[in-house]
């Protein structure tokens, strides 16, 4: 009898503690969400027009920090090798604006209609941005 009594109190326990435990990580999942940054990009496409092959072409994603936290950029990456972005990597405060460099490298693409992505991971929701980029390589 006493090793029922103990097996089911442990059982109970352990049923109890898991349902803390999941209201504790909502919990935090909605503080999360409540305290990140948010993101609004003027134009989500960088269009280079016609340019030579083997040209290289520089442009810029103008953004501004819309939300109520400091955005923080943590990545900006491209799909590919030709493509090379910079970015601001210190805190962007809420109402403040920045800018995303990205350098396009054409070499090797005469003829094509290129499309290009650049995602941009930060603290915000959702925290990836995609970004595209296009041109027309002669």
């Amino acid at each position: 009898m006493r090793r029922l009594t103990f097996i089911l109190l442990t059982a109970c326990l352990v049923v109890l503690s898991s349902a803390c435990s999941k209201k504790n990580a909502e919990d935090i999942d909605l503080n999360v969400v409540e305290h990140q940054a948010a993101i609004k990009f003027e134009n989500d496409v960088l269009d280079f027009r016609t340019i030579n092959d083997g040209e290289k072409v520089t442009g810029s994603f103008k953004f501004k920090n819309t939300g109520k936290y400091d955005l923080v950029i943590s990545d900006v990456s491209a799909n590919c090798g030709c493509t090379i972005a910079d970015y601001p990597h210190g805190a962007i405060k809420p109402g403040e604006e920045g800018v995303i460099s990205v350098t396009y490298d054409s070499k090797g693409s005469k003829g094509m209609r290129v499309q290009k992505l650049v995602t941009v991971l930060s603290n915000t929701n959702p925290s990836r941005n995609v970004l595209k980029i296009v041109a027309d390589v002669r």
